[in-house]
């Protein structure tokens, strides 16, 4: 898949913990963190959503609350991700085996799977899936490309009743990282549909509910406008608890949409919401501060992440020419980027600014990437002397006062440039506030500029006018290739400079080869040194300046059992099969 940055990235390609190049037979998944032998039957669970999805079809996925519901409330894939481990575990598919070409791949379904209809889980009904996904007239805006390999489809074909045979166009890492995308969806529920080209329009939100038949934890009950939804559970899910005993333990899961963050907090305070996810840095301040039964957790950085970095096109999309102005060689210049790293108070950022619910960053890997985040990278330190020698050796000249200095380069050109944050983001433009004073320090001339969030993406995507932009990464998977729509010279969200016909640097054609080479190396240790070295030279050349990650911070009434907040999307849902309401 190709990664969205700063856009959601909707498809979960999750993580690639490999199993090498092959998985046997694997145990039965149980709940996990739960309390089997207390766990309890039965209730209703509110959970809050910003926004209602659009369809209960995962393949026609578009937004973040269609691939919540859809895919992960009512489907379930050929695997899962172990959200507690950051590992893959089995789902629909016991097993998988992997030819030694790494071409092949022969997946085992579990004997007895049903549909929330009754109907038995079948190899054709993921045939039919990939089918779908495929198909030109359905157009998936999004699960197509992630299924995609080299540009070409993953080719299926039914062995017997229980066994798939995938034939990939090339050899891949993980193929976890496709049988994770793979929900298997009912062909006699959906064939006709697609046979009559009418597969987008599927499982609409006015659909009947008794029609959506589901492979996940729970089913359609009903629908309220773009008030809620109502999920009910699934008779015939296949996952079972240590005990044996059929998730998932709660009879519903209400859907509650409520976009605005104070009537959510108000809701929650008056037991009408039990579950918030992503709430905002003062809610965590009053909640962690009161007592009563909604708490505050706090679960750790998430895997988006918040950098700056500086314009290299060599021209603006109107035909303006940028590679021979003073900004550019400015810019270009790894001292001057360096300097600007130096400067920045990341410390002050993540505990006063941010109150303490962002870690420091110094990759463009978060942390909250247990698995694929480059430990041993040297945090920067921050030292306005260290930033002053840097200039000082790039050419830069201070001059004004101790008080009020300013900064020239060689040319005796004033150091001033306009850093673009997207206006809707109160967390970013608190942090760009931060950063002008750190750089007011040095002499440098540093205003902010808050634009709407599509203007800013356009800006860098199409137009290629600005100087600086403080936005980052917004990814919801651990693996490492889903990063090469950002790293690759060529791709379209190679942020600094998009869309390269050619690498403009040594460094980025080394980038493009070392990805290469982890896209298809099914070694796990010899992929983690290809990746790693990747996020060493990023770290080298900074042609993005890592500032934070932020923290994922969940709100959750005391009565939810097995609740288990993971800082990766779904957040809080992850583990929805297993939660339940305590006596």
């Amino acid at each position: 898949m190709k990664t969205r940055s700063s856009l959601f990235g909707v498809v979960l390609l999750t993580l690639a913990t490999i199993f090498a190049a092959s998985c046997g037979n694997a145990p039965q998944p149980t709940a996990n963190n739960t309390t089997a032998q207390s766990a309890t039957r039965g209730g209703t669970l509110s959970y809050r959503m910003t926004a209602p999805p659009s369809s209960f079809n995962y393949v026609m996925t578009d937004s973040e609350g269609t691939m919540l519901v859809a895919f992960s409330l009512l489907t379930s894939a050929l695997t899962e991700f172990d959200h507690r481990t950051q590992k893959y575990v089995p789902g629909l598919a016991e097993s998988w085996k992997v030819s030694d070409d790494g071409l092949t791949v022969k997946v085992k379904l579990r004997q007895g799977s049903k549909f929330s209809d009754g109907k038995e889980i079948s190899s054709d009904d993921v045939v039919f899936t990939l089918r779908s996904i495929y198909d030109e007239k359905a157009n998936a805006p999004v699960w197509k490309d992630a299924m995609l390999v080299a540009d070409k489809p993953i080719e299926a074909k039914a062995i017997d009743p229980l066994t798939v045979e995938l034939t990939f166009p090339k050899r891949v890492a993980a193929v976890e990282n496709y049988l994770v995308n793979l929900g298997v969806l009912p062909a006699h529920m959906l064939k006709s549909e697609l046979d009559a080209g009418k597969f987008s329009e599927a499982w609409k939100l006015d659909s009947d509910p008794s029609k959506i038949v589901s492979s996940g934890p729970f089913t359609v009950e009903s629908v309220a406008g773009g008030e809620r939804i109502v999920l009910k559970r699934n008779p015939n899910y296949w996952k079972k608890d240590a005990k044996g005993e059929q998730l998932p333990y709660l009879d519903k899961l209400s859907l509650e949409i409520t976009a605005d963050s104070n009537n959510a907090m108000a809701r929650l305070s008056q037991n009408t919401l039990d579950l918030v996810d992503r709430i905002r840095p003062a809610d965590f301040a009053t909640l962690s501060s009161q007592t009563g039964d909604v708490k505050a957790t706090d679960v750790g950085p998430g895997l988006g992440t918040d950098h700056i970095w500086f314009n290299l096109n060599t021209a603006k999309a109107n035909g303006e020419k940028l590679d021979g102005t003073a900004k550019f060689k400015w810019f270009s210049d790894v001292r001057f980027r360096r300097a600007i790293s130096t400067a920045i108070d990341r410390n002050t950022i993540a505990t006063t600014t941010l109150r303490g619910l962002a870690s420091p960053l110094y990759n463009f890997v978060s942390p909250g990437n247990k698995t694929w985040s480059k430990t041993d990278l040297p945090k920067i330190e921050y030292s306005r002397e260290k930033a002053a020698q840097l200039l000082a050796e790039a050419g830069f000249v201070t001059k004004g006062t101790p008080e009020a200095p300013e900064l020239f380069d060689a040319a005796n050109n004033r150091v001033a440039f306009t850093l673009v944050v997207p206006v809707e983001n109160e967390p970013r433009k608190l942090t760009a506030a931060v950063i002008q004073e750190d750089l007011a320090k040095l002499g440098i001339k540093m205003e902010v500029a808050p634009v709407e969030t599509q203007n800013v993406s356009e800006r860098w995507s199409k137009t290629f006018d600005y100087d600086a932009i403080l936005f980052g990464l917004s990814v919801s998977d651990t693996e490492p290739s889903s990063f090469g729509n950002f790293l690759n010279s060529n791709a379209a969200a190679h942020q600094w400079h998009p869309e390269q016909k050619t690498p403009a640097t040594e460094w980025e054609a080394r980038i493009d080869k070392l990805f290469a080479e982890q896209s298809a190396e099914s070694d796990p240790q010899k992929r983690a040194a290809l990746f790693g070295e990747i996020q060493q030279i990023v770290a080298e050349q900074l042609p993005v300046i890592p500032v934070v990650a932020r923290h994922i911070v969940t709100a959750a009434h005391i009565k939810i059992g097995n609740h288990s907040p993971s800082p990766i999307f779904p957040y809080s849902l992850w583990n929805a099969d297993q939660l339940f309401i305590k006596q």
